[in-house]
């Protein structure tokens, strides 16, 4: 094996660190290009079942050139012959294990050619049950010509579950897939997945997001936020003992509610009368009994008990109904 076995617990340390979101998702992927003898690595997610796991987006990349990337994420992960083998096989593809002329591939002439690449693997990532799509796979090229031993690539197929984790850092069984990660302790804000480009919350609705989770009963919330375009999001934090972490994800269309009337069934939830929610949201007692009855009627539900229970049994709750619970 090209490293020893102590350094592999290491790294499986890491791994399953990251996929918590206790560490950059990238850190384990570094350490296996360099300790490896890799040059450029690429950890890619395959696409949601609506899309019929047809895209692909790459989580992290290290070092592989914009148009190598480009054509992983694309061509390679769809239609590429090697790319086939590896997730038929569901073990590591070197180039050496291909077995036809990999010089005869477009792989060859877009990629590996215009790169001087020599070698070069591709690992399936193990889905998280068994009849379930493959999540994505590892992509790692060297210049020089030595394939990964095969010891090592017992390793990695051994791993492969443990990296799948790293496509959707902190994820729990039944969370969906997010699409923002974030990692935040005190002022320090670390991304784990996604992009703070990509955050729907402003900074300041982010730090009150994580006050309520610190300061609330075992840590955890969730609530709904409707962004400036429109867009729901869904927004789950954590406690952890040094920081929380927050995973944004989109969300689909709640009934038809509107923000305003999703605060109020959040508040409904609670069991707050009319009166109180009129006080706490700073709006007539008219215009919260005008947003209750639209709310029954949008998620169809009979009475104002059932509306509490749906509310509760879908999760619908926003950041200004936490804050006025808060208060």
């Amino acid at each position: 094996m090209a490293t020893d076995i102590q350094w592999w617990a290491r790294l499986a340390g890491e791994i399953r660190a990251a996929g918590r979101g206790d560490v950059p998702v990238e850190a384990p992927l570094r350490a296996v290009r360099d300790k490896l003898g890799f040059d450029c690595a690429a950890l890619v997610a395959s696409g949601s079942p609506q899309s019929g796991g047809n895209t692909h987006t790459a989580v992290v990349n290290l070092d592989y050139p914009a148009e190598a990337l480009a054509y992983i994420t694309t061509t390679y992960s769809r239609t590429c012959p090697v790319h086939r083998l590896a997730v038929r096989r569901g073990t590591p593809v070197r180039f050496v294990d291909v077995p036809f002329d990999i010089r005869e591939t477009r792989s060859y002439r877009d990629v590996i050619l215009p790169n001087d690449f020599r070698e070069g693997l591709t690992l399936p990532l193990a889905p998280p049950a068994a009849g379930a799509t493959i999540p994505g796979f590892v992509a790692m090229s060297s210049s020089h010509a030595t394939p990964l031993d095969d010891e090592s690539c017992l390793a990695l197929t051994m791993l492969s579950h443990d990296l799948a984790g790293l496509i959707d850092p902190g994820a729990e069984a039944d969370d969906a897939v997010a699409e923002v990660v974030l990692w935040i302790a005190q002022d320090l804000v670390e991304v784990r997945a996604g992009g703070l480009d990509r955050l729907p919350l402003t900074r300041t609705e982010l730090r009150l997001a994580v006050q309520f989770a610190v300061a609330g009963t075992g840590g955890l919330i969730g609530f709904h936020h409707r962004a400036a375009d429109g867009t729901w999001w869904r927004v789950h934090t954590v406690r952890r003992p040094d920081a929380v972490l927050v995973r944004i994800g989109r969300a689909p269309a709640l009934g038809r509610l509107t923000s305003r009337e999703l605060d109020v069934v959040g508040l409904v939830a609670r069991g707050w009368p009319n009166e109180r929610i009129s006080q706490a949201l700073g709006i007539a007692v008219r215009t919260v009994r005008s947003h209750v009855e639209s709310s029954l009627i949008k998620l169809d539900c009979p009475n104002r008990t059932a509306l509490a229970r749906t509310a509760f049994e879908r999760k619908f709750d926003t950041l200004c109904a936490l804050r006025a619970a808060n208060l």
